[in-house]
C-alpha cells in the first residue's frame, strides 16, 4: 500500500531587519524571511474555483505517495487574488510573525502580511534526496485561474523580501527595549508535515522608542 511521503517546512535564519518610515509617520519593522522544506516530499497546496465570478478558492493540499501519486486532502485556508500589486493568487495562514517584549511575554505586535505566494525561487540544499534541481512550481496563477498549484520542492525555499507589500510589522508608538521578532510556518497546524516541532525561527531585538531604530542582538534557530 502507497504511504505518504510529507514535507518538512522551516524559516531560515532572518535579514535585512530594519526600520522603515512612512510619508504618514508609520515606522514598519521590515525583514526577509525564507520558508523552505527539507522533506523527503514536496509541499504542494493545490487551489481551485468553480468559476471567475467566484472570489475565493478553496484549497487542498497534495501529498507525495510512494507509489508516485498524490493523496489530496481538503484544508481550512483559502486562495484569495492578491490586492497588493502582485497579481496573482495567495494562500491564507502559511506564515506568522509576532514581535514580543522579552521582558515580559507580551505580544505587541504582529505581522500586517496574511496571503502568500509559494513557489520555487531559493535555492536551498539540492543534495537532499529527491531535490530538482531546477524549480518545479514557479508562479501563483493570474487574476483569471480557475485552478492554482502552488509549491515548494524539496530541498528549495520561498523568500518574502523586506520591501514587499505587507511584510512589516507596524511598531508605530512602541517603548525602547528588547524585543523578539518571531516568525512561524503553518502556525495553526494545518498542513500534514514530517515534524512540526522545527517550523520557527526569530531574531532578538533592541527597539528605540518609536521605532526610530533597530539593532539585532542574536538569532534563533536557523532551518
Amino acid at each position: 500500500m502507497a504511504a505518504d511521503v510529507l514535507p518538512d517546512l522551516g524559516m531560515r535564519r532572518l535579514s535585512e531587519i530594519q526600520i522603515d518610515k512612512t510619508a504618514d509617520g508609520r515606522r514598519l519593522l521590515r525583514f526577509t524571511s525564507v520558508i523552505a522544506n527539507k522533506g523527503p516530499g514536496a509541499f504542494r497546496v493545490v487551489g481551485s474555483r468553480p468559476d471567475t465570478s467566484t472570489t475565493e478558492m478553496t484549497a487542498q493540499q497534495a501529498i507525495q505517495q510512494t507509489d508516485g501519486s498524490w493523496r489530496m486532502v481538503a484544508v481550512a485556508p483559502t486562495m484569495f487574488f492578491a490586492g497588493d500589486g502582485h497579481n496573482h493568487w495567495h494562500l491564507r495562514g502559511l506564515e506568522s510573525s509576532d514581535l514580543i517584549r522579552l521582558d515580559n511575554g507580551s505580544k505587541v505586535g504582529t505581522g500586517a502580511k496574511q496571503g502568500f505566494c509559494f513557489y520555487d525561487n531559493t535555492r536551498y540544499d539540492l543534495t537532499l534526496p529527491g531535490a530538482p534541481q531546477s524549480p518545479v512550481y514557479t508562479g501563483c496563477g493570474t487574476q483569471s485561474s480557475l485552478s492554482v498549484n502552488m509549491g515548494v520542492s524539496v530541498g528549495w525555499g520561498d523568500t518574502y523580501r523586506y520591501n514587499l507589500a505587507f511584510q512589516y510589522v507596524d511598531v508605530t508608538g512602541l517603548t525602547a527595549g528588547r524585543y523578539r521578532l518571531r516568525v512561524t510556518a503553518d502556525p495553526s497546524g494545518y498542513f500534514a508535515e514530517a515534524n512540526n516541532a522545527n517550523n520557527f525561527t526569530y531574531a532578538n531585538l533592541k527597539l528605540k522608542a518609536n521605532g526610530s531604530g533597530v539593532t539585532v542582538l542574536g538569532y534563533g534557530p536557523s532551518f
